[in-house]
Formats: structure tokens, C-alpha cells, sequence
């Protein structure tokens, strides 16, 4: 073998196993969703576009975008900035959300335990600004027992990001103002996909479901979450 069929063959093997690398790396992380899942069930996931009423939406838009001048750097993800909305100082943003009759009818749709009337986690108003990364793909950090939903809200978008899920057969959202997206931690893999113009706000908060007991606990993740969180 001469100096250039070897060259070759290096340049094709690293190509290749670059490739079983990816792939095997994709497998790996699938047969963990599907372990996940148990069984590969959708139930973990619900999207829904123009959630709320235009009126309540409009509320609620209005209520955050005075806010968007206090956004924090946010050391949790870098490639976005966050303001932790504290439940007495904002209680307005709180009621229009977990008092609306339409988004309580939901949950109690798509889950039959019961919930707090107002989680103990902060409301988070959240911005991915131009140049932003967006996320990778992963799943949500688990807080509580028993689990809690987390909910994404789009406020505005006029960006190029889009929301992606599901990566084996990977479905693709482009997130509209009023976009509601609901996810189960640990179980769903999904992603934001990075910005190249424009932005796009959203809240992000949690329906906190109690056992059958009416109680809940948190753990370590939950202090570790709510210490960074930039208020």
C-alpha cells in the first residue's frame, strides 16, 4: 500500500467510525427514552397552538413585557436570559395563569392527580436573543415526587428557532405567540434549535402534582434549580 491508498484509508476510516460514533450515540440515547417511556407511549407531551383566550393571552403579554428590561444572564444556560418572577411581587402573572378555568379543564384532562393551586418553583420569563445556541437535546431536570409538568408559553417569536422533539422520528415546531407546549420530565427528549435573527420570550412554569396523600417532596435538584434562579 502506497502513501496515498494509505492516506485514503485513514481519511475513510476516521470518516466512518465519526459516523458509528454518531449513530451509536443516537442509539444509546433512544433505547434510554424508550426505557423511559416504558413502552414508547406519547403521554408525555402535548402541544397546543392559540391556547389561551385572545383576551387572557393579551393579559399576559402585556403583564411580561415591561419586564423584559430586567432580564438576568442566566448561569444555568448561558445562551439565554431569565428573570424569576417571585409569586407576591408579580401575584398578577400567577392569577391570570393558574386561576384561568380553560388551563385547569387541561390539566385535569391529561393527568387525574391533583396539583397546587400555585407551585412552590417560581414562574420564569425567559428570552433566546439573536446569536443565542438555543438548547440540546435533553430532558427536563426532575424536581419533585411525585413528578411535576413543565409548561412553556410563547410569548413572542420572531425568530428562526425552532422546538424539536422526539428524536427518533423528530417532529419540528415552530412556536407561535400563545404556543402552549407541556412536557413530563424525564421522559421526552427535546431541544431549542439556535437563533440566527430575531428572539423569541416565553414563561416557563410547573403544574406541582401532590400524592394521594396531598402532599409532595422536592429534591436536591430543586434547591440546586431554585438558588440560580435570577430573580
Amino acid at each position: 500500500m502506497d502513501f496515498n491508498e494509505n492516506d485514503n484509508f485513514k481519511k475513510k476510516y476516521i470518516k466512518y467510525k465519526t459516523k458509528y460514533i454518531k449513530y451509536k450515540t443516537k442509539y444509546i440515547e433512544l433505547k434510554k427514552l424508550k426505557r423511559l417511556q416504558k413502552g414508547g407511549s406519547r403521554n408525555d407531551i402535548w402541544i397546543e397552538d392559540n391556547f389561551f383566550e385572545d383576551n387572557k393571552f393579551n393579559k399576559i403579554s402585556e403583564y411580561c413585557k415591561p419586564l423584559l428590561s430586567n432580564l438576568q444572564y442566566d448561569e444555568r444556560v448561558k445562551d439565554r436570559k431569565t428573570l424569576c418572577l417571585h409569586p407576591e411581587k408579580h401575584k398578577e402573572i400567577y392569577d391570570l395563569i393558574y386561576d384561568d378555568p380553560q388551563f385547569n379543564k387541561y390539566i385535569q384532562s391529561i393527568s387525574d392527580k391533583n396539583y397546587k393551586s400555585r407551585p412552590t418553583f417560581p414562574i420564569e420569563l425567559r428570552m433566546y436573543p439573536t446569536g443565542s445556541n438555543g438548547m440540546r437535546w435533553h430532558m427536563d431536570t426532575p424536581m419533585f415526587t411525585p413528578n411535576c409538568f413543565e409548561v412553556v408559553l410563547t410569548l413572542e417569536n420572531t425568530s428562526d428557532s425552532k422546538f424539536l422533539y422526539d428524536m427518533l422520528f423528530t417532529k419540528e415546531v415552530t412556536p407561535k405567540p400563545n404556543t402552549l407546549a407541556i412536557v413530563k420530565p424525564v421522559s421526552v427528549l427535546h431541544k431549542v434549535t439556535p437563533v440566527t435573527f430575531g428572539y423569541r420570550t416565553i414563561l416557563k412554569f410547573i403544574v406541582e402534582f401532590l400524592d394521594e396523600n396531598n402532599q409532595n417532596k422536592f429534591n436536591g435538584n430543586f434547591e440546586n434549580e431554585l438558588k440560580k434562579c435570577p430573580f
